[in-house]
């Protein structure tokens, strides 16, 4: 039996590129709320988080999900490191508990949808959320740089990876920044 808070808990999952950031809002894991990305070109450590909260204040989240830098497998910079430091010490300002979540598990995760790129990755979430399909960028070529819209993406992927780790304990390690997660494991 799956628990109903489970198939409710509302979850921001947060990515950040080098224009903005990246978001998807879950209403459980199977109701995409709401998605989209925030442009933060000026001022971007400050914009991001003013965005940020204009996003929980929107849709009140359980949980912000973001990549776990920490991990071997991350390709993020120092910039963007810190960044996501900042956003878990900001989710445990706004009442929300942060989640980290290494970008090897989201692989792993879609790895038995045979989705071993970002792009394989995306396209496998289209299928799952068929709204999301005007919002895929074409694939890139080598030399082109990577579309901003890529990480609406990668933001669904965090959260349905998210969701998946919920039935598998110890998966998303609780930051220190936040309040720790009470019986959501189904």
């Amino acid at each position: 039996m799956i628990d109903m808070r489970y198939q409710e808990l509302r979850v921001l999952a947060v990515d950040p590129h080098p224009r903005g950031f990246g978001y998807a809002v879950f209403e459980g894991p199977a109701r995409l709320v709401d998605w989209g990305t925030k442009d933060t070109r000026t001022e971007k450590e400050r914009a991001t988080l003013y965005k940020l909260e204009e996003l929980v204040t929107l849709f009140r989240p359980a949980v912000i999900v973001v990549e776990n830098c920490d991990h071997p497998k991350s390709r993020r910079n120092a910039r963007v490191s810190r960044l996501i430091e900042r956003i878990l010490l900001a989710a445990h300002a706004f009442g929300v508990h942060g989640r980290t979540l290494p970008i090897a598990t989201v692989y792993k995760t879609f790895a038995g949808t045979g989705a071993g790129t970002k792009y394989a990755i995306a396209t496998a979430l289209v299928r799952v959320f068929p709204e999301l399909m005007v919002r895929l960028p074409r694939k890139r070529k080598p030399w082109q740089t990577e579309d901003s819209r890529m990480s609406i993406f990668d933001a669904v992927a965090l959260g349905l990876t998210y969701f998946r780790s919920l039935r598998r304990p110890k998966t998303a390690r609780a930051q220190t920044a936040g309040p720790q997660d009470t019986d959501l494991h189904t």
